[in-house]
């Protein structure tokens, strides 16, 4: 009988599939579907149903699998929920590949992306790469600004298409790709400008900031710009390993503000020459504080944000993979599917030194805009102020007291933490002290399981119990301080979604430092703590006045 792949064994036939996807492995496995159709017979052979193994194998070869196997039960891994998924996935690439603006449900198809590069350990990047959704996100957003904006002086929607595509033109960007001077590229920076500074019409959290924990209802602030938070799509469904699944919109604004500040750092500081060259010279002329020329050439190289393309594909960090600092992320977007505890902050992620800038528009012309329902034309450039701060991390166990969480109007205005409350860092850990000793407790710090490199749940077993609550305290230290100002900070970390809150002030109060302000923002991808800022004096909301941070973890102290 002559040689036919009719007669072939199915583990042979398999092998040939493997050997095809393995010398071409991007995009469809496209030798499986020309079999498939060639008669019933290799149809049924090839079926997942007869040959569960192949699919597995299809799926290890074509995407990562170190965060499903994380996030999800054995019983959603199954071969079949693996062949769905992989459909799934192929169809999402293959509509980018073939620019297909016009897809029914493009926001399921770049929520799928999404989900996508949050797993990413290097294989998912290479697949991004091969369906050029660079290229799709630039054309897409300069569309779809263009039809935003047919009215004059418009706003830029914040619907899923627009927020999925902020954020993932943001998990593409790369030092190579911000020296490109293209127009079509100017204009997506435009686009994102708005929903950068523009605080009062573009969130910056998921849900209300005001809310340490959240209800059913929502504090809305009415001021004469309209309702505050603004209303916002916040979830929608996607089909995740074969299961309609609900999927919860990031806020465009962190995404935004990133793509600023890595266009702004391509920029660097000017250097005036008739600054000291150091701080030993300053000092010799009796100048005590303010930038020398080593300060500032140490901000133009050491405080740049984090850019997550240049990372893909890089060697495992500190016992990590790079899809390990994306599962906050992975938390807050797919809540409902997994299959450990919630981890919206993970234990020591702000500990360390961290480095970066502020951006702050014209306060004029701020108040401008909030008076106006019209979008202004252009934003004015807006110059970068370093920020160097050293973070430190308390914790609160099951079986000690937390700080009690201030309710009313002015609580968020402390980071929700008690009006006078007083705090000390001591040896082993934070006392803090309630007015008129209406309280004491102390928070300690957290000790990371011998077993594990970061602790992925919500729990030390050192000390016996689940944390309960975390305070993040920080200060700049010298020489930095003497450069750009010396602060303080202290606050919470939302519990619902990792929103990270905190009181800034003067190191000392007596110097003539503008006062206190409240930073509010994520950590994302581990790496990035990026939000708004805004004075604590006025108490009104919207802000009459935000701007915009990003800081950057530093690898060593160096």
């Amino acid at each position: 009988m002559r040689p036919s792949l009719l007669t072939t064994p199915p583990e042979i036939l398999e092998h040939i599939v493997l050997l095809a996807v393995r010398d071409s492995p991007h995009g469809p496995p496209s030798v499986l579907r020309s079999l498939r159709l060639s008669c019933r017979i290799l149809n049924e052979t090839l079926s997942v149903e007869h040959n569960p193994h192949l699919y597995l194998m299809l799926f290890f070869h074509s995407f990562d699998m170190s965060s499903p196997n994380r996030h999800l039960p054995s019983q959603k891994l199954s071969a079949l929920a693996l062949e769905k998924e992989l459909r799934t996935r192929h169809i999402a690439l293959q509509c980018i590949r073939r620019r297909n603006f016009d897809h029914p449900d493009l926001a399921s198809i770049l929520a799928t992306v999404y989900i996508i590069f949050l797993e990413d350990d290097g294989r998912n990047y290479e697949q991004i790469v091969w369906a050029d959704l660079l290229g799709f996100l630039q054309l897409l957003l300069h569309d779809r600004v263009s039809q935003d904006t047919t009215s004059k002086n418009a706003w830029p929607l914040e619907n899923e298409v627009n927020i999925l595509a902020v954020a993932l033109l943001w998990f593409t960007t790369s030092h190579c790709g911000l020296r490109q001077k293209t127009q079509l590229r100017q204009r997506s920076i435009d686009m994102l400008s708005y929903y950068a500074y523009a605080g009062f019409r573009y969130p910056c959290f998921t849900e209300p900031e005001n809310m340490f924990y959240l209800s059913d209802k929502t504090k809305l602030a009415v001021s004469s710009y309209g309702m505050s938070p603004p209303p916002r799509p916040t979830t929608m469904t996607v089909r995740y390993f074969g299961d309609q699944t609900k999927f919860t919109l990031p806020p465009i604004a962190p995404f935004a503000i990133l793509s600023q500040f890595a266009r702004a750092e391509e920029f660097p500081l000017k250097v005036p020459p008739e600054l000291p060259a150091n701080r030993q010279e300053a000092l010799m002329a009796g100048i005590l504080s303010g930038p020398t020329k080593e300060d500032i050439e140490h901000f133009n190289a050491h405080c740049n944000t984090r850019l997550i393309c240049s990372r893909s594909g890089d060697s495992p960090v500190d016992g990590f993979l790079k899809s390990q600092s994306h599962d906050p992320d992975w938390s807050r977007s797919l809540p409902g599917v997994l299959s450990t505890a919630l981890s919206y902050y993970v234990p020591g992620t702000l500990s360390g030194y961290w480095r970066g800038s502020s951006m702050m528009p014209c306060l004029d012309f701020y108040k401008s805009m909030l008076s106006s329902a019209e979008a202004p034309s252009t934003f004015p450039s807006s110059g970068r102020f370093p920020l160097y701060v050293r973070f430190r991390e308390y914790y609160c166990y099951s079986t000690t007291t937390p700080v009690p969480v201030e309710e009313g109007g002015n609580a968020f205005f402390n980071a929700f933490l008690p009006q006078g409350c007083h705090w000390y860092e001591v040896k082993d850990g934070l006392e803090l002290v309630g007015k008129n000793n209406s309280f004491r407790t102390k928070y300690e710090p957290f000790r990371r399981q011998q077993d594990s490199p970061q602790c992925r749940d919500a729990k030390d077993s050192s000390h016996g119990g689940e944390i309960r609550d975390v305070i993040i305290v920080g200060e700049t230290e010298e020489p930095y301080a003497s450069a750009w100002n010396g602060y303080k900070y202290i606050g919470r970390v939302r519990p619902s979604d990792g929103l990270v809150i905190l009181v800034r002030g003067p190191h000392d109060v007596h110097t003539d430092l503008p006062g206190r302000a409240l930073f509010r923002g994520y950590v994302l991808s581990s790496c990035n703590f990026v939000g708004r800022w805004r004075s604590i004096s006025t108490g009104e909301q919207p802000a009459e006045w935000e701007c915009i941070f990003s800081m950057s973890k530093v690898a060593s102290t160096s």
